[in-house]
């Protein structure tokens, strides 16, 4: 039998267009990680004569299945009833998960009706994988020479469930320490200038990889070693990782599961900082990036939305003089707003953003695209101006990281 990992998500919703494919960009991430070689990736409808075809193509081919989708309430929902044909058993109802259900459902007053059943059955003799995320539990079945492990579609169960359930089974089936993975997080820097200074990182290494991926507006570089010493795998990734950090430098902010906005709070903490939003063109996403993170509210005190020059000027103070000559998107009003804020929430730092998103409303002095970024604070009040030629939600995107950015370097040595 060979080593091949095949990853089979289900959903008549994934045929059709109307939703994108993120179970099986992040079970195939997970699984390299751990060592194992993914040679499949498919998707199929709901139709049980196509999930029953899919099912018997990928347990010829691959040693591991992971399935996803097709575990609910509905009619429609016929992943249990075709993995238990193939097993040759039937499905019954799991007490455990209908235990949950009844007494879930009961706390919210909600009616069981019959065919919530559905959502709790697995087929019978199945190891039961506990969702702690949602009701329809995983399972674990054998299928012939192949392992198959079925998940819920819904991303936050089936992260849950591969994280608290199949990942540690699936260690445990890999050479300890065979590979390890370093990721590096990195904005304001382009793939390709990323490409030339890391050129010959991993050259000659035998083992050892080199990944690129871009997040927009961030990117991300993956370092992969695998070794059949585990600490010798340490000692090379940690070469590795010294040797990347000399030449990107900043521009790297997190490694492996860090986020930008974490990253920033990690700075602010260690400041003792705390910061207040002015954002304008932005419309709330750099306030909605910074609570992303559990805590957050240990260093952010407030966001001001100030889309209009009456509120530029009544809530943040912008002089009526300064958007007369200048205009709500200029250095000098974004500098106004900062500081205006920031004396408002009584923060370490204040950073406001003003600009253009479009698609209409530039001018030839001031084309869609245009970013005015500021930032005040204890080391004085900095300015950065971009322009960003793509559509709204990406001129949006690349103002909001540029306000992290602010942030996250605003007490470097050389700003």
């Amino acid at each position: 039998m060979n080593d091949s990992v095949e990853i089979l998500t289900i959903g008549d919703e994934l045929t059709r267009g109307e939703i994108v494919d993120t179970n099986s960009s992040y079970l195939a991430e997970r699984l390299s990680e751990l060592g194992f070689r993914v040679t499949w990736m498919t998707s199929c409808t709901d139709d049980a004569a196509d999930i029953r075809r899919a099912l018997e193509a990928a347990r010829q081919r691959a040693r591991l299945i992971l399935v996803s989708g097709g575990l609910g309430p509905t009619e429609d929902d016929r992943t249990v009833d075709v993995i238990a044909e193939l097993a040759g058993v039937e499905p019954q109802v799991e007490p455990r998960a209908l235990a949950f259900m009844q007494e879930r459902f009961g706390r919210m007053g909600f009616q069981l009706t019959p065919n919530n059943l559905r959502q709790v059955r697995v087929p019978a003799g199945a190891e039961v994988l506990p969702n702690r995320a949602g009701l329809a539990p995983g399972f674990r079945v054998r299928m012939g020479e192949a392992d198959l492990y079925a998940m819920p579609g819904v991303p936050r169960e089936l992260k849950r469930i591969f994280a608290d359930e199949i990942e540690p089974r699936l260690r445990a089936l890999t050479p300890a320490g065979a590979t390890r993975v370093r990721t590096f997080h990195i904005y304001g820097m382009g793939e390709s200038h990323i490409d030339h200074r890391l050129a010959g990182l991993v050259s000659g290494q035998p083992g050892v990889s080199i990944h690129y991926r871009v997040l927009f507006p961030e990117n991300r570089v993956k370092l992969v070693v695998r070794d059949r010493d585990p600490a010798a795998a340490e000692t090379r990734l940690g070469a590795l990782e010294t040797e990347a950090r000399a030449r990107l430098g900043r521009h790297i902010y997190g490694v492996d599961g860090e986020t930008f906005p974490a990253a920033v709070g990690r700075i602010l903490r260690g400041q003792g900082a705390t910061l207040a939003l002015a954002e304008s063109c932005t419309g709330g996403l750099v306030g909605h990036l910074v609570t992303s993170v559990a805590g957050s509210s240990d260093y952010f005190l407030c966001g001001v939305v100030s889309y209009s020059n009456q509120a530029k000027q009544k809530l943040l103070g912008v002089r009526p003089e300064t958007l007369a000559a200048q205009g709500a998107v200029s250095e000098a009003c974004a500098r106004e707003m900062a500081e205006g804020v920031r004396a408002l929430a009584g923060a370490t730092v204040g950073v406001a953003i003003s600009g253009i998103a479009g698609p209409g409303g530039g001018t030839p002095e001031k084309p869609v695209g245009t970013i005015h970024v500021a930032i005040a604070g204890p080391l004085g009040t900095r300015h950065r101006q971009l322009l960003y030629q793509g559509d709204r939600e990406q001129v949006k995107q690349v103002a909001a990281h540029a306000a992290l950015a602010m942030i996250y370097r605003y007490w470097d040595a050389e700003p």
